[in-house]
């Protein structure tokens, strides 16, 4: 019985000590060369870095595209129509960058309209992808949050004028 035990513990200790001989003998990783820095004073430019391609040939635009936003450093949502209201609508009530009951009673009336749901901008925007005027789509998760909150506002104004 005694020896069962010594023989269990000598036996985990010969397993420890062989792993961590194992562990040392691993070859190391060869560094590779440093990570290249930017001279202060001068600006990065990230070419093609702000925009993505979706279905039909529509631009997804960031904050970062040059042009897209206003004075107020938010995007247009004249170009929305009903479906993409609608979809806006339900992405800013599900990430809770508005609340109440006034935006839901909004996106439900306005996702009732039969053509809402056979545009493809209701799925867009209910992945967070604003309708633009030239046909492009701007990524309104790009935005800082109280720039997103005005902008799902705004959306839940224009949802409501929706008839």
């Amino acid at each position: 019985m005694i020896s069962s035990k010594y023989f269990a513990v000598l036996a985990a200790a010969g397993l420890s000590i062989s792993g961590a001989a194992v562990a040392q003998t691993v070859p190391q990783v060869p560094q590779s060369s440093p990570a290249m820095t930017i001279p202060a004073g001068t600006q990065a430019r990230l070419p093609g870095a702000h925009v993505q391609a979706v279905a039909g040939g529509k631009n997804v635009l960031s904050a970062a595209s040059p042009g897209v936003l206003g004075a107020d450093g938010l995007p247009s949502i004249e170009g929305a129509q009903a479906g993409n209201v609608a979809g806006l609508t339900y992405y800013c009530t599900h990430h809770k960058l508005v609340l109440g009951t006034s935006p839901i009673v909004a996106a439900r009336n306005i996702a009732k309209r039969p053509d809402v749901h056979s545009d493809e901008f209701y799925s867009l925007g209910g992945k967070g992808l604003l309708q633009m005027t030239d046909g492009n789509v701007f990524d309104i998760g790009t935005l800082s949050k109280d720039k997103r909150v005005t902008t799902c506002n705004d959306l839940v104004k224009k949802a409501q004028s929706f008839k």
